[in-house]
C-alpha cells in the first residue's frame, strides 16, 4: 500500500510509462492488485520480477529449471555417461552448482580444475589399486567443464540460459 501511494503521489500514471522491479513475482503480484484500487483511468506500470527485468536485458529467453536439468540429462547421454546413481538428482545438482558459478562469475576452468584434482587427492592411495570405481568418480569430476560447456553452447544457440548465465552475460 505504501508503495502504491508513494507511486501514485510521484508519477501520473495516465502519462507516465513506468517500470518496477521486485525480488519475486509474489509481491509485483500484490503490488498490482493494489493499483488496480484506484479508482481513476492509468497506465498499470509494468511490473517484473528481477529475474524476468535480468532476462528482458539480456535478450534471452529465462529457461525453466526443470527444462536444464532435462537438457544436462541429454548432454549426459550423449557423453555414454554412465552411473549407478539417480542421474536425474545428479543433473539437478549440476544445475545449481553452473546457475552458481555463473552468478558469481567464478572462472569454470579453473574452478572444474580444482574441483578435479581435489577429487583425484580424495580418492588416491598407496596401494595403487587399480580402483574403477574411483577411476569413473574422478573422471566425472574431469568431465564437469565439458557438461558446463556443452550446456552454456546449447542454451546459447536458442538465445535462452538460466539466470546465473544470463546475469553473467550482462555482467
Amino acid at each position: 500500500k505504501e508503495i502504491s501511494n508513494y507511486i501514485t503521489s510521484k508519477y501520473n500514471l495516465s502519462k507516465d510509462l513506468l517500470t518496477i522491479i521486485f525480488p519475486n513475482k509474489r509481491a509485483a503480484l500484490v503490488l498490482r492488485k493494489e493499483l488496480e484500487k484506484i479508482k481513476k483511468n492509468i497506465w498499470l506500470p509494468q511490473i517484473l520480477s528481477i529475474q524476468e527485468a535480468m532476462s528482458m536485458w539480456s535478450g534471452m529467453q529465462l529457461v525453466e529449471n526443470i527444462d536444464i536439468v532435462f537438457e544436462l540429462i541429454k548432454i549426459l547421454n550423449k557423453n555414454n555417461f554412465s552411473s549407478d546413481s539417480n542421474v536425474f538428482g545428479l543433473a539437478s545438482q549440476m544445475a545449481k552448482d553452473f546457475d552458481e558459478i555463473d552468478q558469481y562469475k567464478v572462472p569454470a576452468n579453473s574452478i572444474f580444475a580444482y574441483l578435479k584434482d581435489a577429487k583425484a587427492l580424495e580418492t588416491w592411495n598407496l596401494d595403487h589399486k587399480d580402483d574403477s570405481i574411483e577411476k569413473r568418480y574422478v573422471d566425472f569430476f574431469s568431465s564437469l567443464y565439458t557438461y558446463y560447456k556443452e550446456l552454456r553452447e546449447t542454451l546459447e544457440s536458442n538465445d535462452s540460459g538460466y539466470y546465473g548465465m544470463i546475469t553473467r552475460k550482462l555482467s
